[in-house]
């Protein structure tokens, strides 16, 4: 039977979608699953780690030393992180990672990982990220960015291609949606610009009316920032944008080009000049943004269905070895 082990049992979108995978999964031994944000609670079961499948997910070493800057690395904090990084992922025998990118990241900060590795990508959840039913036309292209405002989103970036927009009198509506650690720094950069077509004002909303607000939205923005986190995964909001039938511009990378073509997203470079580029093509053909939405979709579906066959195979191999 599967168990879950976790921290704090979150209402988070790779949890609920992992228990959908695996709520009909038939299997004879107990199959542990260690859910993300959670660490430590393989210290607690250690002596079940070849029981356990251990989503990593996120490296906190990373996040907070590399991609967040929150904590140097000579910092004791960051020594305990790193520790608890190490061992789970160096002891684990069965790992989960969102991208294959992503996984030799890992590798690089902790050393070869030894047990069985299957990547799971994010996607998304489709209670809550689906087409709308109703066609609305709107009159100008509605672009959409929303986040915590963390360094991986490159938000400056999104700024200045706005910037540049508008100075090349291109005409849209674009909408910023979140709040955290650099959004003062990101407000001050949006008033000294004087965005004439472009809302920001910290607005913080739900997993439900984020689903509807994409819904309202043409052109959905993924991240743009230089950390190599950046570089190694898919975000959330791109599976989001896909299952909600809508084109996404998102930074050009080895980790996207696993799972997606050209004609499933748009990709450029993190440079504000490419994306103000990528973006008015865009808005002066509207024809593409709806073929290329459609092509989203299907290839969300696709993937979806395709990872619940293999993480289904996966888990019935570990049951397998462990009735041998």
């Amino acid at each position: 039977m599967i168990k879950y082990l976790f921290r704090h049992n979150k209402d988070y979108s790779r949890v609920n979608i992992i228990k959908e995978f695996t709520k009909n999964i038939d299997i004879e031994k107990d199959i542990y699953i260690l859910m993300p944000f959670s660490k430590n609670q393989f210290f607690k079961n250690f002596l079940k780690r070849d029981r356990i499948i251990n989503d990593f997910f996120i490296s906190n070493y990373d996040t907070y030393v590399y991609d967040r800057k929150k904590i140097t690395n000579k910092n004791p904090r960051a020594w305990w992180k790193y520790f608890q990084d190490l061992i789970n992922f160096k002891f684990s025998k069965y790992i989960l990672s969102d991208t294959n990118e992503h996984f030799k990241y890992w590798e690089s900060l902790f050393g070869k990982f030894t047990g069985e590795h299957f990547v799971f990508p994010v996607l998304a959840d489709k209670e809550i990220y689906f087409p709308s039913t109703v066609k609305v036309k709107n009159k100008k292209i509605k672009i959409l960015f929303y986040g915590s405002f963390i360094p991986l989103h490159g938000i400056d970036i999104i700024l200045n291609a706005f910037s540049l927009m508008e100075k090349n009198g291109i005409e849209f509506e674009a909408k910023i949606i979140g709040k955290g650690q650099m959004y003062s720094k990101m407000k001050d950069l949006f008033i000294k610009l004087d965005l004439k077509q472009v809302v920001m004002n910290g607005e913080i909303i739900n997993e439900k009316e984020l689903g509807e607000v994409i819904r309202e939205h043409d052109v959905i923005l993924g991240i743009f920032g230089d950390s190599i986190k950046a570089k190694s995964v898919v975000p959330n909001k791109v599976y989001q944008a896909l299952a909600s039938k809508k084109i996404i511009v998102t930074m050009e990378s080895l980790a996207i080009n696993e799972f997606f073509t050209k004609d499933d997203l748009v990709t450029c470079k993190n440079t504000p000049e490419v994306l103000a580029l990528e973006l008015s093509k865009l808005i002066n053909n509207p024809k593409l943004i709806d073929e290329i939405s459609q092509n989203a979709y299907n290839k969300f579906n696709t993937l979806y269905d395709e990872t619940k066959i293999k993480f289904e195979d996966f888990i019935s191999s570990i049951d397998k070895k462990l009735k041998n």
